[in-house]
């Protein structure tokens, strides 16, 4: 298997391994067509889309910058998916490759479960693109399958971070 296939199917399997298997389904959609970098959004009161594509960005920007302490404060502490996602940061890193301009395109949001400060979601999405560079070459991160995740968003002082157990 060649590094950059490994990378890209490494980053599917991240992006699968947010899923937080918890809550009970109540409709209420909310629908994305345009790809979107996702970041964390500064303001408050923010609905869950904004939110996530937020999060989303901040996730984009610590991967490009391979900045481990960035990402894992992205995650509430001893979460299996930010540790998972740390971890392939950093073997990316160890190997000389670098993601850049990671890309998100979200196609539903669904809130499952809603409490104060915490949103469970039933996410469909996928890596719409990105780049990969390593020693100084740039190759196009293919974008991923469409995936539906479970992702609970947990509000702390410093913002919304992904918690929740990993199935």
């Amino acid at each position: 298997m060649t590094v950059w296939r490994a990378v890209g199917l490494g980053l599917c399997a991240v992006l699968v391994a947010l899923a937080a298997w918890t809550g009970r389904e109540t409709p209420s959609p909310v629908q994305a067509a345009e790809p979107a970098a996702v970041a964390p959004s500064p303001a408050a009161g923010t609905g869950p889309l904004g939110v996530l594509r937020a999060w989303d960005r901040r996730r984009a920007a610590a991967w490009a910058a391979g900045d481990a302490e960035r990402l894992r404060r992205l995650y509430v502490p001893g979460s299996r998916a930010g540790r998972s996602d740390v971890r392939l940061l950093g073997e990316y890193a160890a190997r000389g490759v670098r993601v850049r301009r990671l890309t998100t395109q979200v196609f539903a949001v669904d809130v499952v479960g809603a409490a104060p400060g915490r949103w469970r979601l039933r996410v469909v999405d996928r890596v719409a693109g990105g780049e990969l560079v390593e020693d100084g070459r740039v190759r196009a991160l293919r974008s991923g399958p469409v995936v539906t995740r479970r992702v609970e968003l947990v509000r702390r002082g410093d913002g919304w971070r992904v918690g929740g157990r990993v199935s």
